[in-house]
Parts: structure tokens; sequence; C-alpha cells
């Protein structure tokens, strides 16, 4: 039996020269991939619309904190109404809200409503039917907003408290 041979059959060997080769290769494969697949740079304006992110989040601790609600009755009609409980008796009457409805997987279907107040306290629209899915709803009240989730269609959908 010659040197050579029988020294490419020590395993140590192996070890102490496969390890670090499969290392070198693997890095050489992450950073080519890196460079490849690498994500876009954040825009230059991203640190500007942190700001209203941070605004959200309060207008939402803000609902929470006077502990305002809301039941939407979605009517097969398209008609959408919202009874607000929880708002303080010494704010300003609100005269309107904003309701977006984002559909989940249909983007075509996204609708912004605007409810008015009626003399009974209710606020209301009347839109086309809304479409049977999952919508992610958002309630604006100006100072506040509330979110939530529904699968429609239902008649009744609670957001807040």
């Amino acid at each position: 039996m010659n040197a050579t041979t029988s020294t490419l059959r020590n395993p140590t060997l192996w070890l102490v020269v496969g390890i670090p080769t499969a290392t070198v290769l693997a890095s050489i494969i992450t950073v080519s991939l890196a460079f490849i697949g690498a994500e876009p740079e954040l825009p230059a304006r991203f640190a500007r619309e942190g700001a209203p992110l941070v605004l959200d989040q309060q207008r939402a601790a803000r609902a929470q904190q006077l502990g305002i609600g809301v039941v939407l009755r979605v009517l097969p009609s398209g008609r959408i109404d919202a009874q607000l409980t929880g708002i303080p008796s010494a704010s300003t009457p609100i005269a309107s809200l904003t309701l977006r409805m984002t559909h989940i997987t249909r983007p075509e279907l996204d609708r912004e409503l605007r409810l008015t107040r009626g003399a009974d306290g209710i606020f209301s629209a009347q839109e086309s039917a809304v479409p049977a899915g999952d919508w992610l709803l958002e309630l604006d009240g100006g100072e506040w907003r509330i979110r939530g989730r529904a699968v429609l269609p239902t008649t009744r959908v609670r957001l807040g408290e």
C-alpha cells in the first residue's frame, strides 16, 4: 500500500479539510444569494412616513381611552348603519364618520364611505350591496379610529370596546 492512498483514507484528513471547504462554499453561496435577491433600499422619505404611523397609533389609543365602540349593521340592500357607544356626553357631536372597507383578497372591491349622522344619532350611508367575503374595517372619527375585521354576509359587526 502506498502512502498517498493511505492518507486519502484517513477520516481525520477529510474532517480537517472538508469542514472548512464546505464553510467557504456555503459563505460564497450565501453572499451571492444576498446580492441577487436583495430587498430594495428604503425610500429617502421613510423617516417622514413614520410620524403618521405614530399618530395613527395615538388615534387608536384615544378610542380605547374613551371606551368608544361601534355596532355596524350591514344590510343586504347596501345600507350601512353605525351606532356609537362610549362617546362622552361633554364631547362635541360628531357630524360624520369615515368607514374604510378593505377586501382581504380583491382590492377592486375596496370602498370608502362617509356615514352621516341622522336625527336618531345613528350614522348611515347607502352603498351598493357589499359582496360576501373577509373585510378589514376602519372607522375614523377624526381624533380617534377603530379597526376590526368582519366576514360578510353578516348583519351585525361590533368594533372596539
